[in-house]
Order: structure tokens, then C-alpha cells, then sequence
């Protein structure tokens, strides 16, 4: 199991950096080998399947989508744990409402992410 503490200091660390905007920070809480599954991905990119794979090519896709949203900004609201991953729960700015489904590796770095949105329109 995934300590609850360690959970709660991951997520403020991962809120941190996209409040700041900061590409290397974010970027940190990623395996290179990560798998980033998104609805914002299907449209933004027209993979069917939603996927970003691997540290480059989520760099790339993250660095554009900030330039895009540039006032983007995060509110955490909770975070869960299971034995190998975490939830972040958490508000956007833009109205929106999203949870984060990582599966972490021994490191605590995301080596897939499902991310889920209240609503149909994002991106």
C-alpha cells in the first residue's frame, strides 16, 4: 500500500509545479516509459486511443498545452491510495472537475496515467 502521507506529499508536490508552470518540475513525477491516457489527448492530438507514450513525447504535449492555457491552475480536493497507485482529485480553474489515476512504480514516478474529467468539452 502506497503510504497515505507520502500519497498527500507527492500530490502537493505534482499541484505545485503545474501551478507554476514549470515543464522540469512536472515532469519529475514521470517514469520515461509513461503511458498518459487523457480525453484531452484524443482531441488535442486525434489519437483515438487518447495515449501519450514516453517522457518525450508527454514533455512535448504538456509544454504545448500550457502555452495554450496559460492561466491554467489546480485545486486539490483529495487524494486516494491503493497498493500501487494514487488518485488526485482536483479542481481546474476553467470550471472543470478531474481525477488523475496513477499507477506509480518503486520510485513513486507515474508509469500510466488515466485521466478522467467531469466534463465531455476539455481541451
Amino acid at each position: 500500500m502506497i503510504d497515505r502521507d507520502r500519497a498527500w506529499e507527492f500530490a502537493h508536490e505534482w499541484l505545485d509545479a503545474w501551478n507554476k508552470h514549470d515543464v522540469d518540475l512536472i515532469m519529475k513525477h514521470y517514469a520515461d516509459s509513461i503511458e498518459f491516457c487523457s480525453p484531452v489527448v484524443q482531441k488535442v492530438l486525434g489519437d483515438p486511443k487518447g495515449v501519450v507514450s514516453g517522457i518525450d513525447n508527454l514533455r512535448d504535449y504538456f509544454t504545448k498545452q500550457l502555452k495554450k492555457f496559460s492561466t491554467l491552475h489546480f485545486q486539490l480536493l483529495d487524494v486516494f491510495t491503493s497498493p500501487q497507485s494514487i488518485v488526485l482529485y482536483y479542481k481546474i480553474n476553467r470550471g472543470l472537475l478531474a481525477s488523475e489515476v496513477m499507477l506509480l512504480d518503486d520510485h513513486m514516478k507515474a508509469i500510466k496515467v488515466y485521466a478522467n474529467y467531469d466534463k465531455n468539452d476539455v481541451g
